[in-house]
């Protein structure tokens, strides 16, 4: 077995291995801060779905609100609909995926009474319109005016619809849904959040 040596390398040739290595490191070190920054947010941020829609239980502070009403001249207050569940429906009247949604949310509120509050929060919309589509839908439960979405940016609303669940004290949010709920898929977050059925 015969062994290569090479004679003495020229200036250039350790200069760009010099370069290669120095880049080799920089990329290495570049991977290993992505990755424990991926790790440490995946470990501190609140739960979420895989696709980013559907039902996930949560425990953090709700925000108060306090917007004007969508169907007269007064305002709507979260705090003061405080002391049983309630469930906060972020639409707009453009949204598509809303107006399936809508006519299951109005249906479980009418057949839920009193055990559970639910509110409309109308998000980045124009009056008239959403006015026409809380009145096609039959809307049985109050609605909130938030024509430049300032609710829903501090409620982290990624899209439209999404509900937030909130304790009977009005203070924690206990679930949140983004996407189009059913009859069938509310009633059984409502059980499963606030034993109604």
């Amino acid at each position: 077995m015969t062994s290569v040596t090479s004679g003495p390398q020229s200036p250039r040739r350790r200069i760009t291995r010099v370069v290669l290595v120095i880049a080799g490191a920089a990329v290495l070190s570049t991977i290993t801060l992505l990755v424990a920054a991926w790790a440490a947010g995946s470990r501190s941020a609140a739960p979420r779905r895989q696709d980013g829609l559907g039902f996930v239980r949560l425990d953090r502070p709700a925000h108060a609100l306090r917007l004007p009403s969508l169907r007269g001249s007064g305002s709507i207050d979260l705090t003061r609909s405080a002391s049983k569940p309630l469930v906060l429906n972020f639409w707009s009247s453009t949204c598509a995926p809303c107006r399936q949604e809508t006519p299951a949310l109005a249906s479980v509120a009418r057949a839920m009474g009193t055990k559970v509050a639910f509110l409309g929060i109308d998000t980045a919309d124009q009056r008239a319109a959403a006015r026409a589509f809380v009145a096609r839908y039959k809307v049985p439960y109050p609605v909130a005016f938030d024509p430049d979405a300032s609710a829903a940016g501090r409620y982290g609303v990624p899209g439209l619809p999404v509900t937030i669940f909130l304790s009977p004290s009005g203070k924690t949010i206990v679930g949140e849904n983004v996407g189009a709920l059913t009859p069938g898929k509310l009633r059984t977050i409502l059980h499963r959040l606030y034993g109604v059925t």
